[in-house]
């Protein structure tokens, strides 16, 4: 596919409306390619449901685009928190979503997926069914308030791909293959449990790293208590890490960012597991990473190195993000400005067509899959399916803890080329507790 220049970057994106006065908040300021959510109102209440309305849009959707002859395109994944008592603290719960509105949920009703080239630049207006009742909830009034949140993700498609291409990667942890190239061409070939997501089946993988704004918003609507374990204020200003609290302000705004569009670090694997509940998502198997980043077989050529291609990336360094940063494909090599940087950045260049190797992103505009921070996932070790999460900070017990089960994957601003092969392992089996200023995450949820 041909790289689409990308005019801001991502962030979790909230807006905030009451039932009585129709006012619109923005929570963030920060975009995901110009994702923008606006004019959110709740209306005809019925029958303990009512409408969620609200107007989407989105520069530079990918629209209908195809790799090895396969189709994909990206989404916005929407989904709503709610209080029944204007806000206050440990009162935002998670909303089920009903069938009969505008956009159909999913089937666990914890969100619901919006086709980018719906939205377009102009945007356009959608709407979701609210089963207030469902949530034990009695009656719309005027101390009730939502948050419509959304977070961009890309549809990766069915189809066969190469696992562990040139068989670098190690046999400990275990893995499918044993440590050998595999085409992995059919759903169960994998060693965990009947249904293990091996990357073969379609799944959505978000388009970014999580940023430094989107953990803010989740710290911002969690309650206070929560929201502290969540958090450690001795690592701000440690590695571009810049998320600061506030005791003073109040409840919903005491957490904030400088950098608010950089890949968010000092992420632990409890904090990523906790994030991930929240938004009804899961934690990325390493066989999907592996399949994201490579893409499909394509007539049996398909094996690169990289998620660009075969290319080793440039060495070449220059001012990003208010430090010296390689200046294409990824963000590695341990540079004088040794920290994160801005998510997406690469792919935002909007290089020429005959450099678009240059953006570092996946044949699935997938962007960082290699460098800027370690990813965390779930290895070939934990052999539960993982469901996806519940809407709560509390994992489902699907999840691994961290211990066996649970790694890393990609490699970070900090690391050599090496690290940064597709098909690399030499952190899979990391059952580090704490969090570290090269480790984040992304997203990702079964279909």
């Amino acid at each position: 596919m041909k790289n689409r220049k990308l005019s801001r970057l991502a962030g979790l994106i909230c807006v905030i409306c009451g039932f009585s006065v129709f006012s619109v908040v923005n929570l963030s300021q920060v975009e995901a390619n110009n994702v923008a959510l606006s004019n959110a109102v709740l209306k005809n209440p019925a029958g303990g449901k009512i409408t969620v309305e609200f107007k989407l849009a989105q520069e530079n959707p990918f629209g209908n685009v195809t790799f090895d002859s396969i189709a994909f395109s990206d989404y916005v994944w929407v989904f709503v928190k709610f209080s029944t008592t204007n806000g206050s603290d440990g009162s935002w719960k998670h909303a089920t979503l009903s069938a009969g509105g505008g956009v159909a949920p999913t089937a666990d009703n914890l969100g619901a997926f919006i086709k980018s080239s719906l939205a377009g630049p102009a945007g356009a207006t959608f709407n979701v069914l609210w089963n207030y009742q469902a949530d034990g909830v009695a009656a719309i009034d005027a101390n009730t308030l939502v948050k419509i949140c959304s977070i961009e993700m890309v549809e990766i498609p069915t189809g066969a791909f190469y696992y562990d291409v040139a068989g670098i990667g190690l046999n400990t942890p275990a893995h499918y293959g044993a440590g050998v190239e595999m085409l992995v061409d059919d759903a169960t070939k994998h060693i965990g449990n009947a249904g293990w997501p091996n990357g073969y089946t379609g799944f959505y993988l978000a388009k970014y790293e999580i940023s430094q704004q989107q953990y803010v918003d989740f710290l911002n609507c969690i309650t206070a208590t929560d929201a502290a374990s969540r958090y450690d204020g001795t690592l701000l200003n440690t590695y571009g890490y810049t998320i600061s609290y506030s005791a003073t302000a109040p409840y919903g705004v005491r957490y904030g960012s400088q950098t608010p569009n950089r890949g968010c670090n000092m992420l632990s694997w409890d904090d990523t597991k906790a994030y991930l509940s929240w938004a009804a998502l899961r934690p990325m198997t390493e066989m999907e990473f592996e399949k994201a980043a490579r893409g499909t077989q394509k007539a049996g050529t398909n094996k690169r190195t990289y998620p660009w291609g075969n290319t080793a990336p440039s060495t070449n360094t220059g001012s990003v993000d208010g430090g010296t940063h390689t200046l294409y494909y990824a963000n590695y090599n341990n540079t004088a400005g040794a920290k994160p940087i801005l998510v997406g950045w690469y792919l935002s260049q909007g290089y020429a067509p005959s450099a678009t190797e240059a953006t570092g992103a996946s044949p699935y505009g997938i962007a960082d899959l290699a460098g800027n921070v370690w990813e965390h996932l779930i290895n070939c070790d934990w052999t539960t399916v993982p469901t996806n999460g519940n809407g709560t900070i509390t994992p489902p017990a699907s999840w691994p803890g961290a211990a066996t089960g649970k790694g890393l994957r990609g490699g970070g601003w900090g690391n050599t080329a090496t690290y940064l092969r597709v098909s690399d392992r030499d952190s899979a089996g990391w059952t580090g507790t704490g969090r570290s200023g090269s480790v984040g995450f992304r997203p990702a949820r079964t279909k």
